[in-house]
């Protein structure tokens, strides 16, 4: 029997003659957490940075935007004004219908109404009845409404003391504007010329308004 070859099937233990399994390839290190977590910082910071970049630029761009449109209106609106001022260098405008005297703006009404309509009319327009406080204002007042007979202005009679008082609570300078007619309760104030008179506030004249200028 020598001559006789003898096949046999030799199987090891935990060898497999099939594909090797997904599982058996060979696995990658994993990144630790504490380094997934300082990437997350590093890239949110970087957003935040760049965010902070933009905004800033946008507030520089901005402010020349600001500052060169300052700088237009004050040669287009300002250069006549400041030539004939001498108030200085500083350029001060008023509303449309306004009128700009030592940086104050006055309005002057086209219609008749009563002294509380009056007020409530300066009010409206966020200013208040006019306040004379010397003779230049005065002159001003008497040259802008142009002759007219009766102007309020912010002067009535307080009760029940009977003083005349502006309407910014201060007291009148009767040595400087004395009041023709009796103070008598319910009379408000209104210029004639360059006098100040006594009227009943029930009547109804024309207006003055005033508010400060605003500067540029």
């Amino acid at each position: 029997m020598a001559g006789n070859i003898v096949y046999a099937d030799l199987n090891f233990a935990g060898a497999s003659s099939g594909p090797p399994h997904p599982s058996q390839h060979l696995s990658l290190p994993q990144c630790p957490h504490w380094h997934r977590i300082a990437l997350g910082v590093g890239w949110a910071g970087n957003v935040i940075l760049a965010g902070a970049v933009i905004v800033l630029g946008t507030w520089v761009t901005k402010g020349c935007c600001l500052e060169d449109f300052r700088s237009q209106l004050k040669q287009t609106l300002c250069v006549s004004s400041l030539s004939n001022s001498t108030e200085g260098s500083e350029c001060k405008l008023c509303p449309r219908d306004w009128l700009l005297h030592r940086g104050k703006c006055y309005w002057v009404s086209k219609e008749v109404k009563s002294w509380k309509k009056s007020l409530e009319d300066c009010t409206v327009k966020r200013s208040q009845m006019l306040v004379i406080q010397d003779q230049d204002e005065m002159d001003f007042i008497r040259s802008v409404t142009k002759g007219v007979n009766h102007v309020w202005i912010g002067l009535n009679i307080t009760s029940p003391e009977r003083t005349w008082m502006w309407v910014d609570g201060s007291l009148v300078n009767q040595t400087l504007f004395p009041i023709t007619n009796l103070a008598e309760q319910n009379s408000c104030g209104v210029t004639k010329g360059d006098q100040i008179h006594s009227e009943i506030c029930g009547a109804e004249f024309k207006w003055v308004c005033q508010k400060e200028a605003f500067q540029i």
